[in-house]
């Protein structure tokens, strides 16, 4: 790294927050049984070509200790502009440091409808007493907690049951190529059973097939999210669901059975 760069960047993540280079999109999480919306989660977007992914945004944010007002922003514009609906908001480890979230007048708390913070299943192993403390002042005022990318490697499940989340969202890595009657199925189905016996709502993260979509309903997940229902977008997108597919048919139409187990 040259001498300017550190300069660059504290220049470039100063602009962004003061010009609010930001966009915010929305992508919809599902009920699995009536297929209607049950709220959204907003997604930052930096306009600057300075930051290539929000991960290199918050980095910056990180290293000029900045998070806590960056994410401040974020909030403010997701909140305008989903106003009607319940909103996933994502929080990034450091805001427990800056604590800007309990703050009474942050954003979340002039949302009219449910606000759902999502913090990383990773994150309650380096941060789990400002974690609880900050979780506990806010879910008193109405705001839920969301443990996000369970399964995305190292899980302590002790963490779920101490921090009494409102919903678990499970990583794409358990979710891709899920189809039912496998190992992999059992194990996400057992995870569901899990959670509700803890209270917790499941959503299933990154469903990009309908034969994903259909083992996540198989395995008793409340909730959807992923392409293949809506990409992020803004105004916030409605939801495709897809059709069902034909039955195959022989050579005069009939139905064509198959008995096959996938192992």
């Amino acid at each position: 790294m040259s001498v300017a760069e550190p300069r660059r960047t504290t220049v470039a993540i100063r602009r962004v927050l003061d010009t609010r280079d930001l966009k915010v999109v929305y992508q919809p999480l599902v009920d699995l049984k009536t297929k209607k919306i049950f709220a959204y989660e907003a997604l930052v977007r930096s306009l600057s070509s300075d930051f290539d992914s929000p991960m290199s945004l918050f980095a910056a944010a990180v290293q000029h200790q900045c998070t806590g007002e960056l994410g401040r922003i974020i909030r403010e514009m997701a909140v305008e502009g989903c106003p009607s609906h319940p909103l996933f908001l994502n929080i990034h480890p450091a805001e427990l440091n800056d604590k800007f979230v309990v703050q009474p007048d942050d954003p979340i708390f002039k949302h009219t409808e449910d606000v759902y913070l999502e913090i990383t299943e990773g994150v309650p192993l380096s941060h789990f007493r400002l974690c609880q403390s900050i979780l506990r002042e806010v879910r008193g005022r109405g705001v839920y907690l969301v443990v996000d990318d369970l399964g995305a490697g190292y899980s302590n499940l002790k963490y779920i049951a101490d921090l009494h989340p409102r919903v678990v969202k499970l990583d794409r890595d358990l979710i891709a190529g899920l189809v039912k009657d496998t190992r992999l199925f059992r194990l996400v189905k057992a995870i569901v059973v899990l959670c509700r016996e803890l209270d917790a709502s499941v959503v299933a993260e990154g469903i990009e097939t309908a034969e994903e979509l259909d083992a996540v309903q198989a395995a008793g997940a409340h909730y959807g999210q992923g392409y293949l229902l809506a990409r992020p977008g803004f105004p916030p997108p409605p939801v495709t669901w897809p059709s069902a597919p034909k039955p195959e048919a022989d050579s005069k139409g009939k139905p064509v059975r198959r008995d096959s187990k996938r192992l």
